[in-house]
């Protein structure tokens, strides 16, 4: 009990801070102080849980936000007090929750990512780029370390999208304001390395091959953007000795615009794409790869994209000669491919591109080819075309009678 109650006598000063300032009652005080005692208490049994950890660190957090609605309530937010005991002690003290957890267990990966998670919603840079390396450290094959160290360094004031946390290991945290597609060009170089070491520990993950080929479509797409606001798309000459920009035109040496070029015309997203594609095999679980690959660059916003499907959809042509499952589906996504590829800088609105005559027309053409390679008597191809059919169907909501003509026979 000497644990406990060493901790508890270090929050005094922060209590009686919260009582001066009429942030809670003296009776409130004492319910915190009976309640942080039987947390502390749980923290030093003989058989210690996380979920000991996580439920200290979710009352504080708790606490937290009952004491910014009474701040403001008050109006300390208008005319605040200068900086107290109370002002940042809970925020930290959650902090320090956390930290024990993963001194604690430190082979398991929620509590570093509940630790990681939670300082960076409070803007702590350095804890959270400390904590990553800490994690990574003891669990260097968790392709989800790799992803949120390369997204700390490229956005390296937000908060982690609440999707890249495997809810195993969320805390009940308050709602955070969506990232936003900022892009730090900056942390690019320290983004890339970390995604490479992280394929080179965990080759087949499909999560951090997306985000590297994302990385250099977004590394090109900012550069693009930067000439073109400068007036350097063209290659003026004349302007590259009055305008020095970091990983600009110039940037490579005297004798390197031949690389910058071929980094514009998207040299490193295809070497990008062909070692995802050659390192993934076409099984099941690596169409599934393919199939998601194809949904991002469909609507990633660079000029590059064009390319990048191309590249795609000729590997998908050689899965298709290999028959079977697989081929069924790479075969599918190559015939369908103009209902949902769009050129960039299209107006058009909706998952479909095509619209009117031009989609009633291209779904024929569709239906034709599922009838005539059904036909053949490939139930794989059979199908798979019909479920894309029914689906159909039921999304663009096609009339029965288009749907009848594209039906193949079974």
């Amino acid at each position: 009990m000497e644990k406990v109650q060493f901790q508890l006598e270090a929050t005094l000063p922060e209590l009686q801070d919260l009582h001066d300032k009429g942030l809670f009652t003296k009776l409130e005080i004492n319910q915190i102080t009976k309640r942080r005692t039987a947390l502390e208490t749980s923290l030093v049994r003989q058989k210690t849980r996380k979920e000991d950890y996580f439920a200290y660190a979710e009352y504080e957090i708790n606490l937290e936000r009952l004491r910014k609605v009474r701040w403001k309530r008050l109006g300390y937010e208008e005319n605040p007090p200068p900086p107290s005991a109370s002002t940042y002690s809970i925020p930290r003290r959650v902090l320090y929750i956390l930290k024990r957890a993963t001194v604690k267990f430190p082979s398991d990966l929620a509590v570093w990512l509940a630790y990681v998670e939670f300082a960076a919603r409070e803007g702590m840079r350095k804890v959270v780029l400390k904590g990553l390396t800490n994690a990574l450290q003891h669990h260097p094959q968790s392709p989800t370390i790799y992803l949120l160290l390369s997204y700390h360094h490229i956005h390296p004031n937000e908060p982690f999208p609440r999707g890249v946390i495997p809810s195993s290991s969320s805390l009940t945290l308050p709602l955070a304001p969506e990232p936003s597609a900022s892009f730090s060009i900056d942390g690019t170089s320290s983004a890339r390395t970390t995604l490479l070491l992280g394929l080179r520990t965990c080759p087949k993950s499909h999560a951090l091959w997306t985000e590297y080929i994302k990385l250099e479509l977004g590394w090109v797409e900012v550069l693009r953007r930067r000439w073109s606001a400068l007036g350097l798309e063209g290659g003026d000459k004349t302007k590259t000795a009055e305008i020095s920009l970091d990983g600009g035109e110039g940037s490579f040496g005297p004798d390197g615009e031949d690389a910058r070029k071929a980094i514009l015309a998207g040299q490193l997203v295809t070497q990008a794409l062909r070692s995802a594609l050659e390192t993934i095999e076409a099984n099941a679980d690596g169409m599934v790869f393919r199939e998601n690959l194809l949904a991002v660059l469909r609507v990633y916003p660079s000029p590059l994209r064009q390319i990048g499907l191309d590249l795609l959809h000729e590997d998908l042509s050689r899965v298709e000669q290999a028959g079977g499952k697989e081929g069924a589906r790479a075969k599918l996504l190559n015939l369908t491919r103009r209902l949902y590829e769009q050129p960039y800088g299209s107006t058009s609105a909706g998952d479909l591109a095509l619209e009117g005559i031009e989609l009633v027309e291209e779904l024929g053409r569709i239906g034709k080819e599922i009838r005539k390679t059904a036909k053949g008597r490939d139930n794989a191809w059979t199908d798979i075309a019909g479920s894309w059919l029914h689906q159909q169907a039921r999304d663009v909501r096609i009339s029965a009678e288009m749907v009848s003509v594209c039906v193949c026979s079974r």
